[in-house]
């Protein structure tokens, strides 16, 4: 089988899945948070090399003052404690928060780069951890970072100022809950990467269907325009 190296996966479905329970929203996201946590492990296992998760949008700032502070909450405990970090280490994975940071409480941004500086010798599985991300955001950041540089605006100066610039261009992306949209992800890496709508919700998303996407995209030919 054709593994991709590098995987973005759009984590839709965790409120209506929810929702569907007649549970909570943030029930749904703790569930989701999970599931975010066994693709890692299940990308790692079948060889998959980088894996860039979308977690909460810039888009996503303008949701209820009330949602926010929920999801901030819980994103701080789930975060926080040692079940994450314990995972990722035993994978030998490597972090990285990806987007806008700077938009977050000071605590949160502390929590990130603690979690970032120690995994950052591991060897294992990349995973972006896309946080108050938007892709015409990220472009327009990594163009202001090659001005401030002095280096001239070129599509090279650009790839090399993105958030993923450490990571080759996703092979392949997946979007949960049956939606058919890129929702501002990975605007400018996605020029011919693969993808794969899957009709399960983000908390139902488990190693078969991830198994299930990879299958579909190893069947798949590409020619990068050729």
């Amino acid at each position: 089988m054709n593994i991709p190296q590098h995987v973005g996966f759009i984590m839709d479905g965790n409120s209506s899945w929810a929702k569907k329970l007649g549970k909570s929203a943030m029930y749904g996201y703790r569930a989701g948070f999970e599931s975010f946590l066994k693709t890692i492990e299940n990308s790692s296992e079948l060889g998959i090399k980088y894996a860039t998760c979308y977690a909460f949008s810039s888009e996503n700032w303008n949701r209820p003052k009330q949602w926010l502070q929920d999801f901030f909450a819980l994103g701080e405990e789930l975060f926080c404690n040692n079940i994450f970090l314990d995972r990722v280490m035993k994978i030998d994975g490597k972090v990285k928060f990806i987007g806008n940071i700077s938009k977050f409480a000071q605590s949160f941004q502390d929590i990130m780069r603690n979690i970032e500086e120690k995994t950052k010798n591991n060897n294992g599985i990349t995973v972006f951890c896309a946080l108050s991300y938007g892709g015409r955001d990220e472009i327009v950041r990594a163009a202001n970072k090659a001005v401030s540089l002095g280096i001239e605006i070129t599509e090279k100066s650009i790839a090399e100022n993105l958030d993923t610039a450490q990571a080759p261009d996703p092979d392949l992306i997946i979007r949960t809950s049956n939606k058919m949209r890129l929702s501002n992800f990975l605007l400018w890496q996605i020029s011919y990467s693969e993808f794969y709508f899957s009709k399960v919700y983000w908390p139902e998303f488990d190693k078969t269907a991830l198994n299930e996407a990879v299958e579909e995209y190893s069947s798949r030919k590409r020619t990068f325009g050729g």
